[in-house]
């Protein structure tokens, strides 16, 4: 079969499934917003990232942002179509409103669409953390927006996926039908997985696990991955243990919660609230590393904290999984679906710093806890394994084109 991927950061949620569509004999062409260095021998249309335009509202700036990625994508698709190309079906991410303008193009092409989350308060805190005002109209608007494009998508779609049970029940229940699918994009456990013997240098910090070691992961140090909740943590730990250290991945930007009311880095905020109670010179900030160093980064740790509002279950927790992490996680979805309190891990409240520091102590000292934890992880972890997720999101890709 011909199959169109369109994905503005590509491969994205396709990096394990579109070489395994490939090694099935299909052809694969993919559109994507960014010139990066990608690792997949197909064909790849590129469009240009739209301007942010200036003196618009936040949602009536967020349409024309995605009907501009629309018209660029529709015209990309012309493209092929006066090649004489055509997909049998096309598979898209739908975050950002590429899709909206393909049924123009090929009005009875199927499309099996990848939205990620139907966006509500709660996903961003409100209601969980204490510290947030209520929430207010201009929020709701803007979640408003965001939603309109979505539906918008899915409105002409024959299929959707979403990876968790939790992102697939934020969906109105009209849209919870059977269209609807939970699969997991999956990851690679072969390469994820435990490395006693790891040992190699990153930004000037050698790795290995010979020292206690904690590491945080995620692509944007935010409140909404609880980066907050575990600074404030840290005092605690390491007055306790003078060997312990820190590892951080991420960089400053905003991310999915947006800037602090501030206008500063949540990073900035943290060292200012907390120049004097620890020893700096201990944290490592390593920013955003390649993909082979972070699965080295999570094999030499000795506790791996995982924290989040009820938003979009990262990629990094089920790795950190896979490589046999001991695992300190937020209380509550999407951490929940996937670790059991006290059986793949331990979980604490997003809003308690200090039962997050006594526990990670506690199992510093417990290496027999640390192990157990992190075998069992490591087992459940093999569920989401690209060997068993990838086969099954190739069958609803035959269905929904009709094979």
């Amino acid at each position: 079969m011909r199959l169109l991927l369109i994905h503005q950061n590509f491969p994205g949620q396709f990096r394990q499934l579109a070489p395994y569509l490939q090694q099935q004999g299909h052809e694969v062409v993919a559109i994507c917003s960014h010139e990066r260095p990608i690792g997949i021998n197909c064909r790849i249309l590129r469009y240009s990232e739209p301007p942010k335009p200036a003196n618009l509202s936040f949602g009536t700036a967020l349409s024309d942002e995605a009907f501009q990625r629309a018209r660029q994508v529709a015209l990309l698709c012309e493209q092929l179509k006066q090649e004489g190309w055509r997909p049998d079906c096309i598979c898209a991410h739908t975050g950002w409103g590429e899709t909206l303008g393909l049924r123009e193009v090929w009005s009875d092409v199927p499309q099996l669409l990848w939205p990620e989350l139907w966006l509500r308060p709660e996903h961003a805190g409100y209601g969980h953390d204490p510290t947030l005002p209520p929430v207010d109209l201009e929020r709701r608007l803007e979640h408003l927006s965001r939603n309109t494009l979505t539906a918008a998508a899915l409105q002409q779609a024959d299929a959707w996926v979403m990876p968790t049970e939790h992102q697939a029940r934020s969906l109105p229940p009209a849209l919870q039908d059977h269209r609807l699918h939970v699969i997991h994009e999956g990851i690679d456990t072969q390469l994820a997985k435990p490395n006693p013997e790891v040992t190699y240098e990153v930004m000037g910090h050698s790795i290995d696990r010979s020292v206690p070691t904690i590491t945080f992961v995620n692509r944007n140090l935010e409140r909404l991955r609880g980066f907050d909740m575990f600074m404030r943590s840290l005092p605690q730990v390491l007055r306790s243990d003078s060997r312990v250290r820190v590892l951080i991945v991420g960089d400053g930007e905003p991310g999915y919660g947006g800037a602090h009311p501030s206008g500063k880095p949540i990073r900035q905020l943290m060292e200012e609230e907390l120049a004097q109670e620890m020893d700096w010179s201990r944290l490592h900030f390593l920013g955003r590393i390649p993909h082979p160093y972070l699965l080295g980064l999570m094999q030499a740790s000795w506790v791996h904290v995982y924290l989040s509002y009820p938003f979009v279950l990262g990629w990094s927790a089920l790795e950190a999984m896979a490589c046999g992490c001991c695992i300190v996680g937020s209380a509550g979805l999407p951490v929940e679906e996937v670790i059991t309190d006290g059986v793949e891990g331990v979980l604490v409240p997003m809003d308690d710093p200090r039962r997050l520091a006594e526990r990670i102590l506690a199992l510093l000292r417990r290496p027999d806890l640390r192990h157990e934890f992190g075998s069992r992880a490591r087992a459940k972890a093999l569920q989401w394994d690209q060997s068993q997720t990838v086969p099954r999101l190739h069958q609803l890709i035959l269905q929904t084109a009709g094979v």
